[in-house]
């Protein structure tokens, strides 16, 4: 009995400290928790699971909160979600103890980015959707949403168009507007012309879209043509513009259609339907009449073509006796052939070419007034009416040199026209100028002397000359003969191009009459008067330099020893001064004969300022341009010296 009184009381007291125990831990988590978890943590209540949000002594630990919400920490690492750019803790947002009914996902649906967050734009239809979350987030987790149609929308075709329904639908419009909104271009069969306005039922029946055949028109059109008289291929004729036939490649029949062909009509030709029944083509006359009268016995198309009636290339050298060439090639027919009239339409013209004749009078008019004969081609030919080349028979040698040159109506022109024309080249052939055209210079150039050397201007001009120059003239015939550097000189330096009156009449000319022929006529006086105006005495024409001079009425006692090899500027010296002729720069000519004006006088005036009393020239000096050398005579002296 006292055991077993024994273990009931271990077993009491067991009990006893056990409820105590549990009691204190209710009381010590109440008095440290500042409140009842969420129902999300709900799990977690109790003072020793603290330590599974908190670390010891302190706070909520954001490690501790990602090790169980390992998924938002590897979107966090990702840079994705809306967790994408948490830096801080965690508790920042998410707020604890706050009772079972509390809020530990605090969110602002309004002012929520999804298309940024998310990737998945709430626009069109679903723009409404975009505040109500709980609309397509049906759990309390945001992540198991997908994005497919199908986790929201039923797949009305069953599989069959596979699971990208945004292919054919969009969120802009509803689901059953998509039939107005689809692009059918993307599929294998696009839509063109009078199929854009066909409806999907027309060739999608019961609502199926694959499987629909399309590779040629009889798949959903019957033929109204019939067997065996058209192509199979629809599209050899017909457009998806319309059912009319809008085009028709020709060129698969035996007639293809060129030129003017092309314009015309399908019912022009086809007055029965080309299905029932095929035109004949084999000539031309077939279809059009022959404006020819049956003048031609081989079909159109020897001298026709496609490109139009007119203009037909026929060879006139093979079917005629007169070979169209040069101008004649471009010539219309009617020009020539004068039988062909127009009065409408092609079956009412006549065109006859017969009657016509080769002679170049039958069509052109003679501007020569048959002077020269009726054989046109002896001057002119079909390249051109101009006479290109043409030897004058008589007077060879006038129609050499600048005259080669000349065109045929510089000198062949109307004496009625050749007074008032401006430009001869320009001007019309006439009749009664050819003949006895006159050759004289004067006929064809006017005088340019101006009536000063008489009419013969042969003799100073040839034919040869560039641009008629004086090649015959010699100036040794007139009364200045050129000699020296005269030689050399252009005529216009003496001979001046003035406005005066000549013989001729007052007018523009070059002064060959009345030219002054002495020196000062053309050069200037360097000397300002000094000597007379005979400037041959010192000058000569071969050079201006005076090479040689001697004085008049020399002092024989000065022009002795080396004064008479001294140069002239030894002693005539250039000065500025008034000279006979005005003040000017020139060579001095008179100068002083005494020794001081020319040598210095080296006593200073000491020895008086005759200095031959003691000096004398000596012919013994060989360097005149040197000062003169100068020996002192034995003289005797008079006085002592000091």
């Amino acid at each position: 009995m006292t055991w077993r009184r024994v273990g009931l009381v271990m077993l009491t007291m067991f009990s006893v400290i056990v409820g105590t125990r549990g009691r204190a831990e209710a009381q010590l988590g109440a008095l440290v928790s500042p409140g009842v978890l969420t129902r999300a943590h709900a799990d977690l209540e109790g003072v020793t699971k603290c330590q599974q949000c908190h670390e010891r002594g302190r706070q909520v630990s954001a490690d501790k909160c990602l090790t169980c919400h390992k998924p938002i920490a590897d979107r966090m690492l990702k840079k994705i979600g809306v967790h994408r750019d948490v830096k801080g803790d965690c508790v920042q947002c998410h707020v604890e103890h706050t009772g079972l009914t509390g809020e530990l996902r605090p969110f602002d649906q309004s002012g929520f980015k999804h298309a940024a967050v998310t990737g998945f734009a709430f626009d069109g239809k679903h723009a409404p959707l975009a505040t109500k979350c709980a609309a397509c987030h049906k759990g309390r987790t945001f992540l198991d949403a997908r994005p497919a149609c199908a986790s929201c929308h039923r797949d009305v075709h069953k599989g069959e168009l596979g699971t990208t329904c945004e292919r054919c639908h969009s969120t802009k419009v509803a689901f059953k507007a998509a039939t107005q909104s689809f692009d059918h271009s993307v599929t294998k069969f696009a839509l063109t012309g009078a199929h854009q306005s066909a409806t999907c039922v027309s060739c999608h029946k019961a609502s199926s879209f694959t499987g629909v055949k399309f590779a040629s028109c009889a798949n959903c059109h019957q033929s109204p043509h019939a067997p065996q008289t058209v192509s199979a291929v629809c599209t050899t004729c017909h457009t998806t513009t319309s059912w009319t036939t809008k085009r028709f490649d020709h060129a698969t029949t035996k007639f293809p259609l060129l030129g003017k062909h092309l314009s015309a009509s399908c019912a022009s030709c086809h007055k029965v339907s080309p299905t029932k029944q095929k035109p004949a083509s084999a000539t031309c006359a077939t279809c059009h009449a022959d404006p020819h009268k049956g003048e031609f016995k081989q079909d159109c198309k020897a001298c026709h073509n496609e490109k139009g009636f007119t203009g037909a290339p026929f060879d006139h050298a093979r079917s005629t006796t007169f070979a169209l060439v040069d101008g004649h090639a471009k010539v219309e027919c009617q020009s020539c052939h004068t039988g062909i009239t127009r009065g409408g339409p092609v079956a009412k013209a006549l065109v006859d070419f017969r009657g016509a004749k080769v002679a170049c009078a039958s069509c052109h008019v003679d501007p020569h007034k048959t002077e020269l004969g009726t054989a046109c081609e002896t001057c002119h030919s079909p390249r051109t009416f101009h006479v290109t080349s043409y030897t004058h028979p008589k007077a060879q040698a006038f129609f050499g040199g600048q005259h080669a040159a000349l065109t045929c109506e510089k000198c062949h022109q109307p004496a009625s026209l050749a007074a008032t024309a401006k430009s001869p080249a320009k001007m019309a052939m006439g009749a009664g100028h050819f003949a006895m055209t006159p050759t004289a210079c004067s006929s064809c150039h006017r005088d340019v002397h101006m009536g000063q050397v008489g009419t013969e201007c042969q003799t100073c001009h040839t034919i040869n000359g560039v641009k008629f120059a004086a090649d015959r003239f010699a100036h040794s015939a007139a009364s200045f003969s050129l000699t020296g550097a005269h030689a050399k000189v252009e005529c216009a330096k003496c001979h001046v191009t003035e406005v005066a009156a000549f013989p001729a009449g007052s007018g523009m000319a070059m002064r060959l009459k009345g030219v002054g022929t002495t020196c000062a006529s053309c050069h200037k006086d360097v000397h300002l008067g000094q000597v007379s105006q005979t400037c041959e005495t010192c000058h000569n024409t071969n050079a201006f330099a005076v090479t040689k001079y001697t004085h008049k009425k020399p002092n024989r006692e000065f022009f002795a020893g080396p004064h008479l090899k001294a140069d002239c500027s030894g002693c005539h010296k250039p000065v500025t001064q008034q000279f006979p002729a005005g003040r000017g720069t020139a060579l001095k000519f008179t100068v002083g004969t005494a020794c001081v004006a020319c040598h210095a006088d080296v006593h200073r005036g000491s020895m008086g300022p005759n200095c031959r009393d003691c000096h004398r020239l000596s012919a013994s000096a060989v360097n005149p341009a040197a000062v003169p050398a100068l020996r002192l005579a034995a003289v005797s002296h008079s006085r002592p010296q000091s």
